[in-house]
């Protein structure tokens, strides 16, 4: 079994504060299912390595994988989350 370890995307926390508290538990109920087996979610079209969760009927999780790293990109409403997760997945890329 793979450890994978699980970083977040500096502006990701900004997500988060604006989630109300049920959804907050949701997403860490979810979170540490994708660290058990991460690559089993829906593939995102254009973004390598990139994976969709849903969190509640309109919230989405979108992250990267990147060796054994689970980054988390953006949690949001469906489309403020695909919206911006293609310029933090360019973001992370370009900090290297």
């Amino acid at each position: 079994m793979t450890d994978w370890e699980i970083r977040e995307h500096p502006d990701f926390f900004k997500d988060l504060d604006k989630l109300g508290t049920k959804d907050l538990e949701i997403f860490y109920k979810k979170k540490n299912k994708i660290k058990e087996n991460p690559e089993r979610q829906e593939h995102l079209s254009g973004g390598e390595n990139c994976y969709r969760k849903p969190i509640t009927d309109n919230l989405r999780l979108i992250y990267f994988i990147e060796g054994k790293t689970i980054w988390l990109l953006t949690i949001g409403k469906h489309k403020e989350a695909y919206k911006d997760y293609l310029k933090r997945l360019y973001s992370l890329r370009t900090e290297k």
